[in-house]
């Protein structure tokens, strides 16, 4: 009998130990996000990475929808972010808990690249002049609202030019999606335009999708300010440190992983991740008269 009751007494305890410890774990659990502009496979070897070098699980959630993810902004669901650049200052500005940590970059400076619209080699048009002066026969495509390459950076050099209302001005606007859609819809003949980030060109040449020849290139931008890594502030501080320390010093603890995110954004082979801040995206925001301008044109879309 005494043993029975002494077997009972230890599984109460085995039970109240895994219980506690399932607490804790779920407690410790961090959220690393992405919208879908980032590979999967990405976010979860970050994630892993993240895991080992906390010590601490790292859960992936990806959001199909930029609503979504500020639903989730919101109420501090994630701790961790990778946001494009604009899609980092709008939701800055609506959520300002979540601020810029880290990017890749050298020399203190984040790593920057340029939008560019482009036609088909075969088409009439030799500048952004040509095509704005026949945009009423003109099918453009943008890549999603969202995209700072791929469709704000390029919205706002045609606001520059007086077409301030693109969907009046052009045939017809469409979003394709990503830069690579947004590219073959001109290849194809689906499109006579697209918008999009000239890295994904490029590595749409190197993947053998394309020729240089079967493109022009009739506008590039200034450089834009890459995607950063946010975190939410009101974690506490040695956490956001821990983090932080994590991504400056992934080259060199995990090599592997690291070489992935090199080569998922197209980023140069002495690229690493770098501290920065949130002022060094203001350039994205002097795109607008305001940023009141940019979140009431961005929730047009979103709707």
């Amino acid at each position: 009998m005494k043993n029975i009751k002494l077997l009972a007494f230890i599984g109460i305890l085995i039970s109240i130990s895994f219980v506690s410890v399932m607490g804790q774990t779920s407690e410790n659990k961090l959220i690393l996000g992405g919208t879908y502009f980032f590979e999967e496979e990405l976010l979860n070897k970050l994630a892993d990475y993240l895991t080992e070098e906390l010590e601490r699980p790292v859960e992936v959630k990806i959001y199909e929808k930029t609503s979504h993810l500020h639903d989730d902004m919101d109420k501090h669901v994630p701790d961790i972010l990778f946001m494009n650049s604009y899609g980092y200052v709008y939701g800055h500005a609506k959520y300002p808990d979540y601020t810029a940590f880290s990017a890749l970059g050298r020399n203190g400076n984040p790593d920057s690249y340029k939008s560019c619209i482009i036609v088909s080699a075969e088409a009439q048009y030799k500048n952004l002049d040509d095509l704005i002066e026949d945009a009423s026969n003109v099918d453009l495509r943008f890549v999603h609202a969202t995209s700072t390459s791929g469709h704000i950076v390029p919205r706002y050099e045609l606001r520059k030019r007086d077409i301030t209302q693109a969907e009046a001005s052009f045939k017809n606007i469409d979003f394709a999606g990503s830069h690579k859609d947004a590219i073959m819809a001109v290849i194809n003949g689906t499109a006579t335009a697209a918008a999009c980030g000239l890295p994904s060109l490029e590595y749409c040449i190197e993947q053998g999708n394309l020729k240089k020849d079967q493109y022009r290139i009739l506008w590039k931008s200034h450089e834009i300010q890459g995607a950063p890594v946010v975190y939410n502030t009101e974690l506490d501080t040695d956490t956001k440190e821990q983090i932080k320390k994590a991504f400056l010093k992934m080259a060199q603890k995990d090599p592997d992983a690291y070489k992935f995110v090199q080569n998922t954004f197209h980023a140069d082979m002495k690229s690493q991740f770098i501290s920065v801040n949130d002022s060094q995206y203001d350039v994205i925001r002097s795109m607008a008269s305001s940023m009141e301008d940019l979140i009431l044109f961005l929730n047009f879309y979103m709707q």
